[in-house]
């Protein structure tokens, strides 16, 4: 494969497939709301597309990212994999059992609900981290996801395990 069939490929954009668009004006209209993740130990797919193409979205749209806030939020989820797994406090709510493991606080799809339904933006995202990935097996830790292009860090003070621990910068 050349750079010019990869010229080709963008070009003829087959049955509209390109998903690298940074103009989403005719969505944000609409009165959309994207709640966007990624696990930053994904070894599928880099984190730092993510982090691109919410920089693409600001920078196409002219909006920075206390702008895009009105309805774009975008999350790191630190120790996580693809679509899951991981060391992390990964279990946000992603499939049929989380949803009824976590509550709404801790459960992005219902986060996204009362942010379309009732404007309560997230904040965060919280995740939890069960001992053995195992709901019945109890809690290992929780922790807090910031919204892009702030960031989790530990505040160097108290159990790492520990959610005020941890703050958003």
């Amino acid at each position: 494969m050349s750079d010019a069939d990869i010229a080709y490929a963008l070009q003829k954009n087959p049955s509209n497939i390109e998903t690298w668009k940074g103009d989403l004006s005719s969505f944000r209209s609409a009165g959309g709301k994207i709640l966007h993740w990624h696990g930053l130990q994904d070894p599928v797919i880099s984190s730092d597309n993510s982090a691109r193409y919410y920089d693409l979205v600001s920078q196409t749209m002219r909006q920075s990212p206390a702008e895009l806030d009105h309805f774009y939020r975008y999350f790191r989820i630190s120790g996580m994999g693809h679509c899951g797994g991981g060391p992390g406090a990964w279990k946000i709510g992603l499939s049929t059992q989380e949803t009824s493991e976590l509550p709404g606080q801790d459960n992005v799809l219902m986060r996204l609900v009362s942010w379309v339904e009732n404007g309560a933006a997230p904040q965060t995202v919280r995740g939890t981290k069960f001992v053995n990935d195992t709901a019945s097996l109890g809690t290992q830790f929780v922790r807090n996801h910031c919204r892009y292009p702030r960031r989790n860090v530990y505040n160097g003070q108290g159990d790492p395990t520990k959610e005020i621990s941890w703050t958003c910068k």
